[in-house]
Order: C-alpha cells, then sequence, then structure tokens
C-alpha cells in the first residue's frame, strides 16, 4: 500500500494523472519549453555564427537536456539550482579548455566577460562583445538546465522563468528579434497554460484559456516597446540619406552596411584643411557578420590624447567644419589628439577611432594631429608576423559559414606570396585588375565576399574592402574594415571640400612594428565622370569653390604611398566610384513605381508573420469571448429585441410571450418552477411600482393570446401579429434600460 502511495505522489509530482488528456497536455507543455529554449539558443547561435563556437553551443544545449532528463526524478530544486550554476561555470571553464587558454589569464578575460555584460542591459549587441563567443557559451547552459528540469517536475510556471528572463535579456541587447521574442513568449504562455490543463486533468474543451493567454501576449506585444531606444545621433551626415553610398557605409553608429546598387550625394559634409592630402577616417570595424561590418569594444571617454602608433610616423594637423550636421569625427589615421568646442564630448573605440557623442552642427569646428603611417615597402616586406595577442584575437575573425571554395581560390590567388606584405600587395592587385567597378550591383543573399570572389565581375568599394580584408584573414594576415571619405576636391593651398559622394571604404593592414597601413583594392574608373557630374548640379547650400577643380593627376591626392608606389599603373584613381554611363538617367521621383507585375494583382502585400499574428489574436479573442459567455448573452439579448421568421400562429404566439418572459427576467426575476404565467405576472405586479412594466396593460392581451394558444382552441394569423406587435413594442421601450433595478 505504501508503495502505491509513493509511485501515485511521485506521479502527481511529476504533472501526469494518467488520463489521456493530461498526457496531451502535459506533452504540449514541455514542447512549449523547447519552443521557448530554441528561440534564445537561436540568438546565441547566430552569434556563434559569426565569432565561433556554434558546435560546442548546440553540445551544450544538448548535454543540459539530458543531465536535466536524468536528476528530474532524484534531485530537488534546490540542488538543481545549484546544480545550475555549476554547469554555467563549467560551460565557461570548457570553452577556455578547448580553446586554449591559459589559465593564467582567466581572471582577466572573466573581469572582461564581467563588464561587458553589465552594460548589456543598456543596449549593447552581443556582437559588439569583445568576448562575444566566451560570454554566449557561458550565459546559455544554466537556464537550459532549470527550464527542462523543472517542466519534466511538472513545475511548469517556474519553468518558463529562467527561459524568459534569458530571452528578454537578449531582447535588452537588441540581438533577439521580434518575431523570436514573440514566439518564445508565446510558447512561455503555452507552458503555463497546458501545464495547468495537465496539471488540473483539463480536457481539450478547456484549451481556450490557452488561446485567451495568446491573444493577450500578443495585444501587449504589439503596444509595448520591449528594445531600449539606440543613439539618435547619425552615423554620418548622410546616415540619412537613404539609397546612397554614404548612407549605407555608416547608416549607423556601430556598423556598416552592405547593399545594393547605391546613388552618389553631392552635398557637402565639410571643409577640411590639411598639411598633406589624406583620406578621412570615420570607421574602424572588424567583426564581419557575412551581410554587414560590427565594431566591437565598448566606447571610453576621450581624455586629450589617443595612443599613438608602434613605429615611425609623421605628424598632421588637420582642421575641419561641419557644412552639415556630422555624427562622426572624420580625421586622417591614426588620431593622436583633439581639440575644439564640438568634440569635449568625444569618445574613442576600441579601435582608436574618435567618435562624438552628439551631433556636430554646421559650422563646427574642431583641430585634430594625426599619425600618418607609411612605411617604405622594403619595411613592410621584413615585418615579419610576431604580431600582439590581441590584434590576433579580433582581426583574424571569420563568419563559421565561410566555405571551403573561398579559402582554396584565395590560396591560389597568394600562393606565390611569401610574406604578409606580398600577400596583401597580391590581393590588392588581384581585386583591383580582376573586377570591374560599378554602383549597380544586386546586393548577394549569403556571404558578400565570397559572392564577389566567386561570381560577381563588378561591385563598389564596399565589396573590394570587404573581400579583401576576408582574403587577408582567410591567409592568417590581419586586417581591418575603414569607412569614411576621400581627400575630396582641393579648392585652395591645403584646402579641401568633403562631399558625399567622397564616401569610401578601404582596409588597413597590421604590420609588427608600425601599426595599421591602409591598402586601396578598389580599382580606377570612370571616377572623374561621376565626380563631374555631381559638381555640375551642386546643393544649392552647398560650398562654391572660387576657382574651378584642377584637371584630374594620375594619383588621387591622399592615396596611400606604397599603393601608387607598388602597385599598377593607374592606381589610386578609383577612390569614387565610377558609373557606368556616361550621361546619368534623371532619377525618377520617390512615389515611382517599379514594380512590373500584372495591374490586376492585389495591391497590397502584407507579411506573412502579420497574418499569423492577425489569426492568433483573433482566435484567442474568439476563446475569450466564449469563455466569458458573451456569445450567449448577445445571442439571447437578440431574441428578446427581434422575434425572427413567422411560422405557426401558436408557435409564434408562444416564442412572443418567452421573449417578454425573458425581458421580464432580465429586469426583475425569473419564472419560478412549478409558478404559472398568469401567477408569475400577477406576483411581479403586486411587487412592483404602479408606472412599472409589469402594470403595462400590453401584458394582459400577450397573456390572453398565450393561453389560447396553449391551454384553450389557438389563435390565428392576425392575433399572433397583434401579440408579435405588443411584444416588440415592449422591447424596444424596455431593453435599453434592461438591468437597472
Amino acid at each position: 500500500m505504501s508503495t502505491d502511495t509513493g509511485r501515485s505522489a511521485k506521479t502527481i509530482e511529476l504533472g501526469v494523472d494518467g488520463s489521456v488528456g493530461s498526457r496531451t497536455f502535459r506533452t504540449l507543455a514541455l514542447g512549449s519549453i523547447v519552443v521557448l529554449t530554441a528561440s534564445y539558443v537561436s540568438v546565441l547561435r547566430e552569434v556563434t555564427r559569426v565569432v565561433g563556437g556554434t558546435e560546442l553551443l548546440l553540445a551544450l544545449v544538448g548535454a543540459m537536456f539530458v543531465l536535466a532528463t536524468i536528476v528530474a526524478r532524484v534531485v530537488r530544486p534546490r540542488t538543481a539550482t545549484a546544480l545550475a550554476i555549476v554547469a554555467a561555470v563549467a560551460g565557461f571553464a570548457y570553452y577556455l579548455e578547448a580553446a586554449g587558454t591559459d589559465i593564467g589569464v582567466v581572471s582577466s578575460v572573466a573581469d572582461e566577460m564581467v563588464a561587458d555584460t553589465l552594460t548589456l542591459a543598456t543596449g549593447l549587441p552581443l556582437l559588439q562583445m569583445i568576448e562575444a563567443g566566451v560570454w554566449t557559451l557561458a550565459f546559455a547552459p544554466a537556464p537550459v538546465f532549470l527550464s527542462w528540469y523543472l517542466a519534466l517536475r511538472g513545475r511548469y510556471a517556474l519553468a518558463v522563468v529562467p527561459g524568459t528572463l534569458a530571452l528578454y535579456f537578449l531582447v535588452l541587447t537588441g540581438d533577439a528579434e521580434t518575431i523570436v521574442t514573440l514566439l518564445g513568449t508565446l510558447a512561455a504562455i503555452g507552458a503555463v497554460g497546458f501545464g495547468e490543463l495537465a496539471r488540473r486533468g483539463g480536457s481539450v474543451g478547456q484549451a481556450d484559456l490557452v488561446a485567451i493567454c495568446f491573444a493577450i501576449i500578443v495585444a501587449l506585444s504589439l503596444s509595448v516597446t520591449f528594445v531600449p531606444g539606440g543613439p539618435a545621433t547619425p552615423a554620418t551626415a548622410g546616415g540619412t540619406d537613404d539609397g546612397t553610398l554614404e548612407g549605407a557605409i555608416d547608416a549607423a553608429p556601430e556598423r556598416s552596411g552592405i547593399a545594393g546598387s547605391v546613388d552618389l550625394s553631392p552635398e557637402t559634409r565639410f571643409i577640411g584643411t590639411s598639411e598633406q592630402p589624406t583620406y578621412w577616417r570615420t570607421g574602424v570595424y572588424d567583426r564581419y557578420t557575412g551581410s554587414e561590418w560590427l565594431r566591437s569594444g565598448q566606447e571610453s571617454e576621450f581624455d586629450g590624447r589617443l595612443t599613438p602608433p608602434p613605429g615611425e610616423y609623421e605628424t598632421v594637423e588637420q582642421t575641419v567644419r561641419a557644412e552639415s550636421p556630422l555624427g562622426t569625427i572624420p580625421a586622417a589615421a591614426q588620431p593622436l589628439s583633439l581639440e575644439g568646442d564640438p568634440i569635449e564630448d568625444a569618445t574613442v573605440s576600441s579601435h582608436g577611432q574618435p567618435h562624438p557623442e552628439s551631433t556636430i552642427h554646421d559650422g563646427g569646428e574642431y583641430t585634430v594631429q594625426s599619425a600618418v603611417v607609411d612605411p617604405p615597402s622594403d619595411e613592410l616586406e621584413t615585418a615579419g608576423t610576431d604580431y600582439p595577442e590581441e590584434i590576433e584575437a579580433h582581426y583574424l575573425q571569420q563568419p563559421e559559414s565561410t566555405s571551403s571554395a573561398f579559402e582554396r581560390r584565395t590560396a591560389e590567388i597568394t600562393a606565390d606570396a611569401e610574406t604578409p606584405y606580398e600577400t596583401a600587395i597580391t590581393v590588392e592587385q588581384y581585386l583591383r585588375e580582376s573586377y570591374e567597378y560599378s554602383l549597380e550591383v544586386d546586393q548577394p543573399d549569403g556571404d558578400v565576399a565570397e559572392a564577389f570572389l566567386l561570381e560577381m565581375d563588378e561591385g563598389y568599394c564596399v565589396y573590394f574592402g570587404t573581400t579583401m580584408v576576408q582574403m587577408l584573414r582567410s591567409e592568417d594576415v590581419p586586417a581591418r574594415y575603414v569607412t569614411g571619405y576621400t581627400s575630396g576636391e582641393e579648392i585652395d593651398d591645403d584646402t579641401y571640400v568633403v562631399r558625399g559622394l567622397d564616401a569610401h571604404a578601404w582596409v588597413e593592414v597590421y604590420f609588427p612594428g608600425h601599426g595599421w597601413v591602409p591598402f586601396e583594392p578598389t580599382p580606377p574608373g570612370d571616377r572623374d565622370d561621376v565626380h563631374q557630374d555631381a559638381i555640375e548640379e551642386p546643393d544649392p547650400d552647398a560650398f562654391e569653390p572660387d576657382d574651378e577643380p584642377d584637371e584630374p593627376t594620375e594619383d588621387e591626392p591622399g592615396a596611400p604611398e606604397h599603393v601608387q608606389n607598388d602597385s599598377a599603373d593607374d592606381a589610386g584613381d578609383d577612390d569614387v566610384p565610377e558609373s557606368e554611363e556616361t550621361e546619368p538617367e534623371p532619377e525618377p521621383p520617390a512615389d515611382t513605381d517599379f514594380d512590373t507585375e500584372p495591374d490586376d494583382e492585389f495591391p497590397i502585400s502584407i507579411p506573412r508573420e502579420t497574418v499569423a499574428l492577425g489569426a492568433l489574436f483573433g482566435l484567442g479573442l474568439a476563446a475569450a469571448i466564449r469563455r466569458s459567455g458573451a456569445t450567449g448573452r448577445a445571442r439571447r439579448r437578440v431574441g428578446i429585441y427581434w422575434h425572427g421568421r413567422r411560422s405557426e400562429p401558436d408557435q409564434d404566439v408562444e416564442r412572443a410571450y418567452r421573449r417578454l418572459e425573458s425581458l421580464l427576467a432580465r429586469q426583475y426575476r425569473p419564472r419560478r418552477r412549478g409558478e404559472s404565467p398568469r401567477r408569475y405576472l400577477t406576483a411581479l405586479a403586486d411587487s412592483a411600482p404602479e408606472d412599472s412594466l409589469p402594470h403595462d396593460p400590453r401584458l394582459e392581451s400577450v397573456l390572453e393570446g398565450y393561453e389560447r394558444a396553449v391551454y384553450g382552441g389557438g389563435v390565428d394569423r392576425e392575433t399572433a401579429e397583434k401579440v408579435i406587435e405588443r411584444v416588440d413594442e415592449l422591447t424596444r421601450e424596455r431593453l435599453p434600460v434592461v438591468g437597472r433595478r
């Protein structure tokens, strides 16, 4: 007997009462927990896809499911919580071991991870964390283990807490997209709803409770914004110019996009004076996702001076005056110092690039001193490969999805290169000589660098720069992606006007003892024609030079010296993309419809997600209405107000009387069992005021018609219509005030 009791207790504890309905709902609850777990694990998997560690992540998640299944029947919740903490620590330690990290640096890595974690809730995306892979693998085990353990124990409400907190945290970082968030939230609601039905032995007919919960959470998700807002400062002056090269390059503060076809903006951005022509760098990006570039690491306050390069360099001073709002600090690389009111609150990225905390408005002026790194070719040839550990850790990253075909093709191209410098020059010249420059390209669906190297035959600076960085990284040469502007148009001695059409992207390669050296993989072309076409119709508010622009020279001012000396003869003429046609076609109006589909197609395209959410919300709303009894009340109210289709006279009179009785029941009381209709009306009249409904003389005519139809010889059609008319009059007079007593 005691054994059976123990078994029964264990069965109840695990949430299974043996009934078919309970088993079904338990299965649905456990499935919901799996979906909830998959929602936040999918976000973590996207991070590891970029930085590495996907196989280890999935292995850890699987191990947590197995461990939770094993211990669910033998370990109490308090012990399981302790195991979850141990699992998190073990996952972190196992990753360090697998990555070959020296135990002596564990404390410094842990400190950095904690610091990054504290800033995640303010909107820092996971991919911007320097140790994103470490944090991701340490984060996953605990919520996975606890959620599955508690679900198997039948603690469904508690089981959703770890997973929901994990998902919500990823919402705060901005990594969890709306659909993933909504799917995970609905799964959490489903786990609670189905679990409650399983625990109470509910039937399928009670599933409308879950539908109601779904409808509520959909409504909340459509009316509440979870993700904190990002910075309002534009990444560049042209960051709001959708469809332009400038807008695509630096459309957001911490990322650089890769678009398809783009235009050029002729608007003046700033006037710069410099002791020598140079590129104006605005952004440095190290983390490549396959479809865009991100800047990892956190910003630090500018304390008056920046870190200089490790080797020899030439100092150049520049002054920049904004001609339109700037969200960046254009400066020659590598900035050493900044002065001026507009950049008093500047911050510095982990890559040494300054950024303004607020927009630099028109007329804002600042001065910057930069270290221009341009060592002779022979010194770069002998620089070697003794890279600092932090350089190797951050500037050799490739997405896990990088194909072997991309690596093989890169190896073929660089087969004769013996040093990193030769590798860089070889890749630079190959891209310049093998691909055309065009602003009219289709954005690839997959990895941009792979598509450009293996499938495409033309592109613009974004494609050339991205591909060169990834090719060098596949050959273990540290490289990074850089954005900004070319030197611009010289309008006076050492004075340059820089426009939106001067937006550019290029490459920096690291050489021990020298630091970051710029490379220009973009090929020459019709850059002069495109530039001239944009100048011929300038913005009315743009700066107008006093003199006509000089004829273009063979080498673009400001291009790295080693590129001009060591690359093809026409190197350097390609800083602004060429146009594929001499005469630019007029731009169509903004509202022009380019759709070539037949006119008879449905004009509005509704996303499938919206349709699904609408259907789900409608289902939940219907379930809520059914559960509340509103449909029944509405049906009864309509039945009182409207007689409906006519039938036999006697039946019509009976139905009319029932309508009257329903009206009296709503306002006074129902007719009691065994109470005749006449006694019922008499009792109501005895207890009601003289001017109330029970004293209305029309009730007597309705009652007489009812008695003749039921107990007498019946009624004719004329009498039936009179009874119906009396009841219609009473309901229309009294129904709006039904319920007032």
